[in-house]
């Protein structure tokens, strides 16, 4: 089978920045690499000259670099909102379907698999004849894309994140017969805090912290929407006291780029003095390291989540968990929260002062009760193992594989 996979324009492979799709789709790659029956996979994605050294090592996927010449206009982000209203596709974009539609033409493939860039899924099929898989991991459908009914029928395959992503699609218009839904994953082996015990004491003396003391983290992208600023209000309001109570938070506004912008400003005007520690962005092979010297993680998004791959990298970790109840973030910590190691908070009316709550409740569990850490860091684990990413190949494969028959 030749498979063609298509990524958005934004990041190139292989995933050097942390963004989920780039970190899945090279799950699914190198996947391939070690099955007896490789698939013949030709992935386009926009040119980084970083993505050319590393790509080498891929024996069975051939990089097809779309070279694209107008800036995303990232800062401009009315345009960005009214370009959506309107149906149409931002200035680099319009120029990577370009790019793409011409160096589609070079070959035939079996089955096109467009990774979370629906707004190109009627120009590709028409120019292909080819209907096509869509894997989505981000809403492309509601009042805030009119037009995304029009394209539904060029698409023969929906792949969801979590069930509430799919359910909304459903809602919106979305053939239920056509949808499926593929968790995300997380390598469990690299996120093994346990890997990271010889150099946990000495990086978190370089935030001041001793034994008892706790640090609090956060990982993701530093956007309204993610929660960032509700959770350094939510740890001003936090009243426990036994020990040093501190927030890491990992991540800027744009993955592979320490941006400085207008929400990083409100952040640090709302972080208590001495008790937030901004990294930037950071690889995505180096989170596990980050994560590794907290102890408990914070989730808070405060719009609706399509999936909850920070929640898998936490549990990965062994780390005690706060989130939001924020669309598809509950199937993933569901089931730890049964267990006891998540807290789910509502969001609404004094979110912030229910998530102080919640990061007091925590810190005081782990610094009375050393054994429940051993305990919930074991339960974690093994709830976490449910998503490894050893399965994902094979998950993805079978339904691209099914779509082919």
């Amino acid at each position: 089978m030749k498979l063609a996979i298509i990524m958005p324009p934004i990041y190139p492979l292989p995933s050097l920045n942390g963004g989920g799709v780039e970190r899945l789709t090279e799950i699914f790659l190198r996947g391939n690499e070690h099955s007896p029956d490789p698939i013949d996979i030709t992935l386009f994605c926009r040119w980084d000259s970083r993505s050319e050294e590393a790509a080498k090592e891929f024996l069975h996927t051939r990089f097809v670099y779309v070279h694209t010449t107008k800036s995303e206009p990232l800062s401009n982000r009315f345009e960005c909102r009214l370009r959506k209203k309107l149906g149409q596709i931002t200035p680099v974009r319009r120029d990577y379907l370009r790019g793409l539609l011409r160096e589609l033409k070079r070959g035939e493939y079996d089955e096109i698999l467009l990774e979370n860039c629906f707004e190109f899924a009627r120009d590709l099929s028409r120019a292909t004849k080819k209907p096509l898989i869509l894997h989505a991991h981000n809403r492309f459908f509601g009042e805030d894309f009119p037009d995304a009914a029009k394209s539904f029928r060029y698409i023969k395959k929906f792949i969801f994140v979590s069930e509430y992503l799919k359910s909304s699609a459903v809602a919106a218009g979305v053939p239920s017969e056509c949808s499926e839904v593929l968790y995300d994953c997380v390598d469990t082996r690299l996120f093994d805090a346990r890997r990271f015990d010889d150099i946990r004491a000495e990086k978190r003396a370089k935030y001041e912290l001793g034994d008892d003391d706790m640090l609090a983290v956060f990982v993701g992208l530093l956007t309204p929407e993610k929660g960032s600023v509700e959770l350094v209000k939510a740890l001003a309001q936090t009243s426990f006291s036994a020990a040093k109570l501190k927030l890491l938070i990992v991540g800027s506004a744009q993955y592979g780029e320490n941006m400085r912008d207008d929400y990083r400003e409100q952040l640090e005007l709302a972080a208590p003095e001495g008790r937030v520690i901004f990294t930037g962005s950071v690889k995505s092979a180096s989170t596990a390291r980050f994560l590794a010297r907290a102890d408990f993680a914070v989730v808070p998004s405060v719009w609706e989540e399509p999936a909850g791959l920070p929640v898998l990298e936490a549990m990965s970790t062994g780390l005690p968990l706060i989130v939001s109840d924020s669309g598809g973030i509950g199937e993933y910590a569901g089931e730890y929260a049964d267990a006891g190691g998540c807290i789910v908070v509502k969001r609404g009316l004094g979110y912030v002062n229910s998530l102080a709550k919640a990061i007091d409740k925590t810190a005081e569990r782990l610094h009375s009760d050393p054994g429940w850490r051993r305990e919930n860091a074991a339960a974690a684990r093994r709830i976490a193992e449910k998503y490894d990413s050893g399965a994902y190949y094979g998950r993805l494969r079978e339904i691209i594989k099914n779509e082919n028959n």
